[in-house]
């Protein structure tokens, strides 16, 4: 298994429109952090994990091919407004491409993307099976566990992946993980966990809130994500030391 952070920022966008923060003018790219979403190659199946508003730009930086299946955490604008881009991958690929997410999401997902449902001709829209998920599911030998998590009153996934021996938790957006969540992740081999910013937030993990949930996970590689201008890349890797990485956009890790 391995896996690529095609985005690692906050709804904004790092730099933020209107801000000359210095980090929002720095010249170091890896403080340029598009809108949270991940690209996991798990038994030789091509997965995305939302689809911001930068998603086609993600792809063609970071060189995504072919797209076998799209599971949405939750259908908030930073995490799925880039959707129409998946109809690029399901022309090229001649075949429809199943999205999962809970009930309330893909019932979002219809009335957001209502166009999807309607005969216009292949190529002119996304071709997709919206699916509702509430159970684990496999694409190809990949199993794919959806984790309910807290996202401020809403109940949200993030995603368990296993495939060839390895298991990976994704979670970008999260203010809570129920004690059910936590035993189905065990202990994976990497978990990527939302960390927003150093100050409460009502909707997101805190920095020091992260790398506490981080540390009781366990994994053996932990990231956090969906970071804010609030902290330099070097200054929040110094201040989170070797326990927890602070990944990049495009940082591409094999397990």
């Amino acid at each position: 298994m391995n896996f690529t952070f095609l985005g690692t920022g906050t709804s904004h966008g790092i730099p933020m429109i209107g801000c000359s923060c210095g980090v929002c003018r720095s010249t170091n790219p890896k403080n340029k952090r598009r809108r949270c979403s991940l690209y996991v190659v798990a038994a030789g199946k091509h997965l995305i994990f939302d689809t911001p508003p930068d998603f086609r730009e993600q792809v063609l930086t970071y060189g995504v091919a072919r797209v076998d299946a799209v599971f949405i955490t939750h259908p908030h604008a930073d995490h799925i407004f880039g959707f129409d881009d998946v109809r690029r991958f399901s022309t090229l690929q001649e075949q429809h491409i199943p999205v999962y997410g809970s009930p309330e999401t893909i019932a979002k997902m219809h009335r957001k993307f209502d166009y999807v449902d309607k005969g216009y001709n292949f190529e002119s829209v996304p071709r997709v099976r919206f699916t509702e998920q509430t159970e684990p599911v496999f694409v190809g030998d990949a199993r794919i566990t959806p984790l309910p998590v807290s996202h401020g009153p809403d109940s949200i996934y993030g995603f368990l992946i296993e495939a060839e021996g390895k298991r990976l938790a994704y979670i970008p957006d999260c203010n809570g993980i129920p004690p059910e969540t936590l035993a189905l992740m065990k202990t994976p081999d990497a978990v990527i966990l939302d960390g927003l910013r150093p100050s409460p937030h009502p909707t997101h993990f805190t920095t020091d809130q992260c790398a506490e949930q981080l540390k009781k996970i366990g994994a053996k590689q932990s990231f956090i994500t969906h970071i804010t201008h609030n902290w330099d890349h070097r200054e929040l890797q110094t201040y989170l030391g070797d326990a927890v990485t602070v990944p990049w956009d495009g940082l591409h890790i094999e397990l």
